[in-house]
């Protein structure tokens, strides 16, 4: 049974309850149990800056174990840029360290009236003040933290300027390069004045069956070494996208208005490796190592991952990788989700460039275009879109406006719905809708708006097969019969079964079969779970969060995307393809056994 840390920020209360076992059975654990935790305690109707809208950091079954892939942690809120379920999820080790403190889940309710940071192990946890910290940024945060604390080895999350200043896409950081992005997870944390969690742990987590867990984790091992995704991601990492998927039109280009830019080649993968090696490194029991660190300015940093170099690269047509570092840097330090950030920005770009906003693009640094009288060079315009980040950091100027995503910019200045780049409020990422069918369906029915990470559109690439549940063949990214809506339905409900476990779901991308993940989980928990049982979790964990926002008043209205991917884009890899989501949409809900208006049983 799992442990639970419930602070209340209001009276500075803190006590430790079980994780109910019913919840446990139903849900498996993590995330899945954080859903279940989060629905039964917290109104719908809740403003998401109220007091009472839980902040809920949780690990699974896997975290701390020797199961790969293993160093997730997820956070739950509602969310203040969505008004729906907020979710988001980063790696590293912060996750591993709060299960060696013996916790699955930290419950922050209330807000404190000063700003504090939370120090927990163990065998003690303590509020601790830090007004002296507020207005620092997240790698200055960390280090003092750290000094005070007297130990270097502490894990910690942490919020920025972003967070702070309630910018509704704020990430929570950890380990300074690791971001809980999507959602805004980091004003919620900023509106609790709750400035970081600091974790140091030393228990391990007890398996109940170490033979068959080593036999499972055996298997996924192999698997792992016969992918050759796994293979090109240990080399390259994300960034690898930038060069091999825009052939697809998978590269959102423009504020998502074009399919090619020779830019491309000039930021991906093989760019970063021409400038200098860099240093591969990975999470918590991570057997492949996507990520990296790179030489800039006499340290070593983050490289910035694929997400970033297309949603700050490609969309704003910035080809200059010294720059996208440089931002990636000052982005990851103010704790502000890249993939709303360079969508809310590419917004900006292309309504200042249509005529359509009333503000001095001069005074903002655009210079005039030589070319156009009464034009501005508006894309890729490195110095004035800088700016603009800071501005929106800080919420200064038009900055304000912009730190409300791009439904609230869009309605603030009253833009055409064309520029509504967002499902449910939340904004596209660096995946391309029109690109595949798989991916605009996800994208619409996803809990919690237009969320890439389950990533259907592998299977069109003979990647993220689950042979297990008859996922075994390519699937045409244009295909308008059944395939893909079956398809999706099975990876979300296998995702989300797998998130509650709490593994990254890289990792499940790259094994073809579901059943070693799920010998694991028995093997720690003692469980006796198989494919069907498992696969009825993850949907159970997928309608609760769909029960969750059509109470916030969400309906099948919402469930599309923005008109602008409606639109064909008349070269390139999308093929001029306008995803039949409607006719989808249908089947789908049969499919999930919801009625006519989306709604689960």
């Amino acid at each position: 049974m799992g442990k639970i840390l419930r602070v209340n920020l209001d009276s500075g209360e803190i006590k430790t309850e079980d994780t109910r076992k019913e919840d446990e059975a139903e849900f498996i654990g993590g995330a899945g149990v954080a859903a279940a935790i989060f629905t039964r305690e917290v109104p719908a109707d809740i403003d998401p800056w109220d007091g009472k809208n839980l902040l809920i950091f949780s690990v699974g079954p896997f975290c701390g174990t020797p199961v790969p892939f293993c160093g997730r942690h997820f956070v739950m809120a509602k969310s203040p840029l969505t008004n729906i379920l907020g979710e988001s999820s980063a790696g590293g080790f912060f996750g591993a360290e709060l299960k060696f403190a013996g916790y699955d889940h930290v419950i922050l309710q209330g807000k404190s009236d000063r700003p504090v940071y939370l120090s927990l192990t163990e065998n003690n946890s303590k509020l601790h003040d830090a007004q002296h910290l507020w207005g620092k940024g997240v790698r200055e945060t960390e280090e003092r933290i750290k000094k005070e604390l007297g130990d270097n080895k502490y894990k910690i999350a942490s919020i920025g300027i972003g967070g702070e200043n309630l910018v509704r896409y704020a990430s929570i950081m950890n380990e300074t390069g690791h971001a809980a992005g999507r959602t805004g997870m980091g004003a919620i944390m900023g509106s609790k004045k709750l400035k970081a969690i600091a974790i140091r742990g030393s228990k391990k987590p007890i398996v109940q069956d170490p033979e068959l867990l080593s036999k499972a984790i055996k298997t996924i091992r192999q698997m792992v070494q016969n992918t050759p995704h796994a293979q090109v991601m240990k080399e390259l990492g994300t960034l690898v996208h930038m060069d091999n998927y825009v052939s697809a039109g998978d590269v959102p280009i423009k504020n998502y208005t074009e399919s090619r830019w020779k830019g491309t080649k000039k930021i991906g993968a093989y760019a970063v490796k021409a400038r200098g090696q860099p240093k591969h490194h990975g999470c918590f029991n991570c057997l492949v190592a996507c990520r990296g660190k790179i030489e800039y300015q006499g340290e070593w940093v983050d490289w910035p991952e694929y997400e970033f170099l297309a949603m700050l690269g490609a969309n704003l047509y910035i080809d200059d990788l010294e720059t996208l570092i440089k931002w990636n840097v000052i982005i990851n330090d103010h704790g502000i989700d890249c993939i709303t950030l360079g969508a809310t920005l590419g917004c900006f770009l292309e309504a200042a460039e249509r005529g359509l906003l009333d503000v001095d693009l001069k005074s903002l640094g655009f210079q005039p275009d030589p070319e156009k009288e009464g034009s501005f060079i508006i894309w890729g315009n490195v110095k004035p879109i800088e700016r603009l980040i800071q501005m929106i950091a800080f919420r200064e100027g038009i900055g304000n406006d912009l730190a409300e995503g791009v439904k609230r910019f869009c309605e603030l200045k009253n833009l055409p719905e064309d520029l509504q780049t967002h499902v449910k409020g939340l904004e596209v990422p660096a995946h391309e809708p029109r690109a595949n069918n798989m991916t605009a369906l996800d994208y619409a029915t996803s809990s919690r708006g237009a969320y890439h990470c389950f990533e259907p559109l592998h299977l069109s690439f003979m990647m993220n097969l689950k042979k297990d549940i008859g996922l075994s063949e390519k699937i045409d990214p244009f295909s308008k019969n059944e395939a893909p809506i079956i398809a999706v339905k099975k990876i979300q409900d296998a995702s989300e079964a797998f998130t509650a476990c709490g593994g990254c779901i890289f990792g499940f991308h790259y094994t073809d079969q579901i059943t070693p993940w799920i010998e694991c989980l028995n093997a720690i928990t003692g469980t006796t779970y198989t494919i069907d049982s498992w696969m009825k979790c993850g949907e159970k964990i997928f309608n609760l969060k769909r029960k969750f926002n059509l109470a916030c008043g969400i309906t099948k209205e919402d469930d599309t995307l923005g008109k602008r991917f409606f639109t064909p884009i008349e070269k390139g890899g999308t093929k001029k393809n306008i995803p039949p989501l409607k006719e989808m949409l249908t089947r789908y809900y049969e499919f999930r056994g919801w009625n006519a208006e989306g709604k689960p049983p």
